[in-house]
């Protein structure tokens, strides 16, 4: 199969030349920008990711002194414990790793962008990224959105380069890729598996397809293997993910939180606390300390609740799909200063700018404005990324936040309806002259 982008003409190579250099330094001076101005980058820790991290660097434990646990995803720990051991103070290090990790989520953007056919307006996919405001909010947080960001856009892009010219070894960077970003947020195993059953689809030849579906199958399995057997040993549970499946689940689906859906008004926020306070009190007398155990019966009073309450759980359903794609972000207090509403209000006029161009780019896509190989070797991957987060964070716990990995795309689907837009202006004014 010819890769057309290995014919690109010399204009368009110049252009990417003065192209990427400016969003490097813009990206460069945003994010140094965020992370000196932000007075508790690195300090605050609400998924316990830091402490965790520490831990693995004093005891050499991923877990709490010598408890071991897999209620955290392991990826992103070792790299913060893998910061501490070169800068106790995590500040320098850590920055450092989401800056580098923040660049190159908009490099990849930029040609992912390219690759799939945006044209010139690849660069707004790009800048969409750099200014990103979750993005930007959690460069400064030891929090997974940065890292899954990163390996969201990377895997699409590997996953598009390997669909245009199948090999063995795309479909094992892929693969690779791909795990890494499940052991960095285990929602990605859901998009990893249609992904690697579709992929060989791309090539033209049997003999070719099945050496692209082991290829990636034995890479994502030679990655995820570690970890689950880790857990194997440790829990008798050789999950490739984590033990907290279950509390996410019954977060979003216990009598507590469907109380306020019943009977919350606009405007007010859930507080979890005496849920919180209710399950470790519940967990510890029935789990006794066994998190396998803890995670099946949250597994278990999450049905219950479901099954008692279907009206309330198909709205539910409805309002986490609202939240991960919401366009101002949920509040965290009800009595919210003036400055932090202005702040979220100017956050959902910029996503709502972005969604505008957006839905032009979706209906573009559905109307065939890219070619059909552009569509199959390209788009396809990053669809289906949106959809599976869509459809696991329709049930499980969520916020806007969720969403972080899936920016990337979204930024290039933009792109793609701004150059409709656009195009559609000219030809426009071109009418009418």
């Amino acid at each position: 199969m010819t890769d057309v982008h290995d014919a690109q003409s010399d204009s368009n190579r110049r252009e990417n030349g003065r192209t990427l250099p400016l969003l490097i330094a813009a990206t460069l001076v945003i994010r140094i920008g965020v992370l000196s101005v932000m007075p508790d980058t690195f300090v605050a820790d609400p998924d316990a990711y830091r402490a965790v991290a520490f831990n693995i660097a004093e005891h050499g434990c991923f877990g709490y002194d010598d408890h071991p646990i897999a209620t955290r995803p392991v990826l992103y720990p070792l790299i913060v414990a893998a910061c501490k051991v070169v800068d106790p103070a995590l500040w320098y290090s850590l920055a450092l790793v989401h800056l580098i990790l923040g660049v190159a989520t908009v490099v990849l953007t930029y040609q992912l962008a390219t690759r799939w056919g945006v044209g010139k307006w690849s660069w707004l996919a790009g800048a969409l990224v750099a200014i990103d405001p979750l993005l930007l909010l959690h460069s400064t947080l030891v929090m997974t959105e940065t890292l899954a960001a990163f390996l969201a856009v990377a895997g699409v892009l590997a996953l598009t380069r390997c669909a245009e010219r199948p090999t063995i070894g795309g479909a094992a960077l892929s693969g690779v890729l791909m795990a890494l970003a499940a052991l960095c947020r285990p929602t990605f195993l859901v998009w990893m598996g249609p992904v690697l059953i579709l992929l060989p689809l791309a090539a033209e030849t049997w003999r070719v397809r099945a050496q692209v579906f082991a290829a990636g199958v034995l890479a994502a399995a030679l990655v995820l293997s570690p970890w689950a057997i880790r857990n194997g040993i440790q829990f008798g549970k050789p999950t490739p993910a984590t033990n907290h499946g279950g509390f996410t689940l019954l977060l979003a689906n216990n009598p507590s939180f469907y109380e306020y859906l019943r009977s919350g008004q606009f405007g007010d926020v859930w507080d979890a606390d005496q849920f919180n306070h209710d399950w470790g009190v519940r967990s510890r007398k029935l789990a006794r300390g066994d998190e396998v155990a803890a995670d099946r019966l949250a597994y278990a009073d999450a049905f219950a609740v479901i099954r008692s309450e279907p009206g309330t759980f198909a709205y539910a359903c409805l309002v986490r799909v609202s939240r991960i794609w919401g366009l101002v972000p949920h509040r965290t207090s009800s009595d919210e200063g003036m400055a932090r509403c202005v702040v979220r209000w100017m956050i959902g006029a910029f996503y709502l700018l972005e969604f505008v161009f957006a839905a032009i780019g979706l209906v573009a896509l559905a109307c065939g404005r890219v070619s059909r190989e552009q569509l199959l070797h390209g788009w396809i991957w990053g669809l289906l990324l949106l959809a599976a987060f869509t459809v696991i964070h329709t049930f499980y716990w969520t916020n806007i936040r969720m969403r972080a990995p899936l920016i990337p795309v979204v930024c290039a689907v933009a792109a793609l309806g701004a150059a409709q837009f656009a195009s559609l202006r000219v030809r426009r004014n071109s009418f009418q002259g």
